[in-house]
């Protein structure tokens, strides 16, 4: 199946005043923001360089980004030797992260050939205060990342004075619309034209329910693949355009994975058997714990990982037993209480886990029982609620076949 990359190869030497901009060059963009830029791309006023003094640029560079599931250097390679990226200018780099603040930003403005500006952030790097980040948006109703969003599009209208699209990937997707709805009013109702969440996470209620994401809301497109994790996650009232994968479960949120057609992504004709069981389990979890349960759960997890002095995930992955002994030790010394509760959040979320995947698997069963192909369906609910997530995992068919064998006792 062809991806991103291979729209590059059909159609990199057709210009953007031949072609008009589209979704597949939204993604595009939206991955570019993943290239380690710093130093290579100006921060200061206006100034400028193009795609393909980008790349010139960076092939000298040692320094490269590390990014779970992709890795942007063929994609940057490719269209800066496209016609029809070479001449984009990049602008207005910023790029932030800190571990007291909970923040992880990125945020890069592309000067496009259609005299519009596309203004990409970066989603989720390797680092775990990246990772944190995103839990939070679990509690909060607006991260450090979320308002520094809405300070960069504010910056970048100031600076130029043409149309604005905003997007991004993953937690790039999230802070895009939040950078969107919360700018000045007059940027978002004047001058943003289109705003691009790919596979995004959502936002709790007080967000979806605010004035400002309101407004926002009919120039927001969402793009998730059809076995969508992240995208679904938390609450979102935006159209939803489910596109197909090449990949399979979590791996579809890999956009080098996104099937490409032409100038569009393959359409899929609706979520996957996976997406929505999972879905429904872990929305009912969350659903069921408030924003202090929340909260307790991310910050004990996050908090005794970085006990451990990992900084990123390779960190853990290059010493694993260093690690993981670390950060026991540091979860024995949450209290007792602290713990329980923790325990009984798990637990909830394996007998919530357990219920769906049952329940789903009996509606298989008693759909094949009407068809005449089974000659009985097990009537009995005696089984523990591990017992059954077992049976369901293995009769729904749905997907989670590498799943280890602890997770199905």
């Amino acid at each position: 199946m062809s991806n991103i990359l291979d729209y590059l190869d059909w159609r990199g030497d057709i210009l953007f005043s031949e072609r008009p901009f589209n979704e597949v060059d939204n993604l595009i963009l939206s991955e570019l923001a993943y290239v380690n830029m710093k130093g290579l791309v100006p921060s200061e006023d206006s100034s400028s360089i193009t795609l393909s003094e980008l790349f010139k640029k960076y092939r000298e560079s040692k320094d490269k980004l590390v990014i779970p599931m992709n890795d942007p250097e063929p994609l940057l390679e490719r269209a800066a030797a496209s016609d029809r990226f070479r001449n984009v200018r990049l602008m207005l780099l910023r790029e932030k992260t800190d571990i007291d603040e909970q923040l992880q930003f990125c945020a890069v403005s592309f000067i496009i050939g259609d005299g519009s500006c596309y203004i990409s952030f970066r989603g989720t790097d390797a680092t775990i205060v990246g990772w944190r980040e995103d839990c939070n948006f679990s509690f909060l109703s607006q991260t450090p990342g979320q308002l520094a969003a809405a300070d960069y599009v504010n910056e970048a209208a100031s600076l130029t004075d043409c149309s604005l699209r905003v997007g991004g990937h993953s937690k790039g997707g999230n802070f895009a619309v939040y950078g969107a709805a919360f700018c000045n009013e007059k940027i978002r109702d004047k001058r943003i034209t289109e705003i691009y969440c790919n596979d995004g996470p959502g936002f709790n209620d007080n967000v979806i329910n605010s004035e400002q994401y309101k407004a926002a809301l009919p120039k927001i497109r969402k793009i998730i693949p059809e076995s969508s994790l992240v995208g679904l996650l938390l609450s979102g009232a935006e159209e939803k355009t489910i596109i197909k994968s090449s990949a399979k479960g979590i791996y579809q949120h890999n956009p080098f994975s996104w099937c490409v057609t032409g100038c569009c992504f393959e359409k899929a004709d609706g979520l996957s058997a996976e997406s929505t069981l999972m879905n429904e389990a872990l929305s009912k979890w969350i659903g069921e714990l408030d924003d202090s349960d929340r909260k307790l759960f991310v910050t004990s997890v996050f908090d005794s990982i970085e006990a451990s002095g990992a900084l990123t995930l390779n960190d853990i992955n290059k010493n694993k037993l260093m690690s993981y002994n670390a950060m026991m030790n540091a979860a024995k010394e949450i209290s007792a209480e602290r713990r329980i509760k923790l325990f009984n959040m798990l637990r909830s979320l394996t007998e919530i886990s357990g219920e769906v995947f049952f329940n789903e698997a009996r509606k298989k069963f008693e759909q094949i029982k009407e068809a005449g192909i089974l000659p009985f369906i097990p009537e009995s609910k005696e089984k523990s609620v591990s017992e059954n997530s077992g049976d369901a995992m293995r009769y729904a068919d749905s997907g989670f076949g590498e799943m280890s064998e602890s997770s199905r006792e």
